[in-house]
């Protein structure tokens, strides 16, 4: 009698598993088209590498988007599995959409013979293999934005969860439709998919050196991994090892260290931090005299270099890190933010370096030379364009026959920030931003180009305060900028006629008082232009600017959701759009 009962129960099972799966499909497409028509994307571009998990990312954006609307890259290494490329081709067709193969052994080489002896000679595979993944995004972001797409990302809730995979590399998309799916409800889906029985059974890697496995990495299979990370997620990011041990039947010890390695990680999934608390006093007005300072002068100033300052110290305590890197072709911004590390750690532990490209002009002052003799740090300096020219040599010339100078502009800052990361993979340092919150705030920086660090000591910073807090610091070449002027257009790259750049009838520090204002006080338009007796037009610019490079400043969307922070003047600008549109 029991064993006539076994039947309908398992297919009862069955049929609860597979209504999950239908719903997991579901929500991620949904994703993918929210995404798209938010973006205004015409195109999605998906890394495809013979896995399970770009193969179901590559089926889920055509059956949000259709096949003609997706575009797969297939970016193999020299300890890549050419079963895997073979497998990711012939995927790409049986979906019946674009795809190009972009070899990356060519400018992986340029790298190691020119860059690498310059910058970092004792780089190892890891340093290499994440070199590659972060290449692989520069890669597809160009892709994109010379098509007006979007970049899909492939990674799942088991490999974020425990920090395997490669920031700014693989995680670095404009969404995560797995996201929030284990390697157990990916594996279901990609069956769902008709996604090839032999990618779905492959053992995962990373690829870094052949052989590699991700199971033998993280020390136990993805089923185990799935249970106790399923158990951690339903007991909260406090849970202890018992009673998820317990509830598991996994052993206390790879419990523990598995709850180890999700704490370990937490830096790779958040955003880079900032001195905290924001310290602006927005409450003044305008004086008679037309005064548009940020109101504190030097007790801001010193009040800024006192958390910046800690935060780095902390920062780097916390992570056992050697030190720090600093990017010193940004300018001003460059000497702040050494400087602050400096006076954190000493001069011995701060590093700099300058990676031109001779794509476009770079600041005329300070240079990145003077940058450090006034600190007395290290800094070397190397060309990556040998390394740009491989890499764009690689991609099919419709991409970069499409691309305008900004695209070009943002993958040379892509390109940056895979150098710098391999600096500090192999001396162990942290990554310290040098983008202040003027230009945050505006979009004048390139998500996972120079927006790319472990910190941003400069993150609460307005771009006019820069001359005072480089007086704190008693540094010349920063406190010696007129206070009235800033260092725009410090993204490299960015053509004379981008609509990033500010109008020139809005003075530095009047563009300072009116973000204070519009964003952190979010007293909308027409307050603010009352506020600090500014031209509405100028107000609403700045308003238009912010609502339109939100993509730069929010955390990929997952099926979970994105940031769901709005200002009043995002609501404003909509309804004068839809007020000035065609009339019935």
């Amino acid at each position: 009698m029991s064993a006539g009962h076994s039947e309908p129960r398992a297919t009862a099972a069955g049929s609860r598993e597979a209504g999950a799966t239908e719903q997991l499909r579901s929500q991620s497409t949904r994703l993918i088209r929210e995404t798209a028509d938010a973006l205004d994307a015409e195109h999605a571009v998906v890394c495809l590498s013979g896995g399970v998990d770009s193969a179901t990312t590559a089926a889920l954006a055509v059956e949000a988007l259709g096949a003609s609307a997706v575009t797969a890259l297939i970016m193999p290494t020299d300890t890549t599995d050419e079963r895997h490329v073979g497998d990711a081709r012939s995927f790409a067709d049986s979906l019946g959409v674009d795809h190009a193969t972009v070899p990356l052994d060519p400018a992986l080489d340029v790298f190691k013979r020119y860059v690498a002896p310059r910058i970092a000679a004792d780089g190892d595979a890891v340093a290499a293999g994440n070199l590659a993944a972060r290449l692989r995004m520069a890669c597809a972001h160009l892709v994109a934005d010379a098509s007006d797409g979007m970049v899909v990302g492939t990674s799942n809730r088991t490999e974020r969860l425990l920090g395997y995979f490669t920031k700014y590399g693989d995680d670095a998309a404009d969404l995560h439709p797995l996201g929030e799916y284990d390697k157990t409800a990916v594996r279901a889906l990609a069956t769902a998919l008709d996604v090839p029985p032999e990618i779905i059974a492959r053992p995962p890697t990373a690829g870094f050196w052949p052989g590699q496995t991700d199971e033998s990495d993280l020390g136990a299979s993805y089923a185990t991994l799935d249970s106790v990370l399923g158990a951690l997620v339903g007991a909260g990011s406090n849970a202890s090892p018992s009673p998820i041990d317990e509830a598991t039947g996994v052993d206390r010890e790879t419990v523990t260290r598995l709850l180890g390695r999700v704490r370990r990680t937490a830096h790779k999934r958040e955003r880079p931090p900032s001195p905290s608390p924001h310290v602006v006093d927005a409450s003044a007005g305008t004086t008679a005299g037309g005064d548009h300072s940020l109101v504190g002068g030097d007790r801001r100033a010193a009040r800024i270099v006192a958390n910046a300052r800690d935060l780095v110290g902390s920062r780097v305590d916390a992570a056992d890190a050697e030190g720090v890197v600093v990017d010193l072709g940004a300018g001003r911004e460059s000497g702040a933010a050494a400087a602050i590390a400096v006076e954190a750690l000493g001069a011995a532990r701060v590093r700099g370096l300058h990676l031109p490209c001779h794509k476009a002009a770079g600041l005329d002052a300070p240079s990145p030379q003077s940058i450090a003799d006034d600190l007395g740090i290290a800094a070397d300096r190397v060309t990556i364009r040998p390394l740009v020219a491989e890499l764009e040599a690689a991609l099919p010339t419709r991409v970069t026959e499409r691309a305008g100078a900004t695209d070009l502009g943002e993958f040379v800052s892509r390109v940056r920030t895979a150098c710098r990361y391999y600096v500090a993979n192999a001396d162990d340092r942290l990554v310290v931003g040098t983008t202040n919150r003027t230009d945050t705030l505006l979009g004048r920086v390139t998500r996972y180009g120079d927006a790319a660090a472990d910190l941003r000591p400069l993150g609460d910073t307005y771009a006019s305060e820069l001359s005072a807090i480089g007086r704190q610091l008693g540094c010349s070449v920063v406190a010696s900028g007129p206070a009235d002027q800033c260092d725009y257009g410090r993204l490299s790259g960015v053509a004379p006629d981008d609509t990033r750049a500010t109008p020139d009838d809005i003075p530095p520090e009047l563009l300072d008082a009116i973000l204070v204002r519009l964003v952190d006080r979010d007293l909308g338009i027409e307050r603010t232009a009352d506020a600090v007796d500014a031209d509405r037009e100028a107000v609403r610019w700045c308003a238009a600017r912010h609502a339109s490079s939100k993509r730069t400043r929010s955390r990929p969307p997952t099926t979970a959701g994105g940031d769901a922070r709005r200002h009043f003047h995002e609501l404003e600008l909509k309804f004068d759009s839809a007020a000035s549109g065609p009339q019935s």
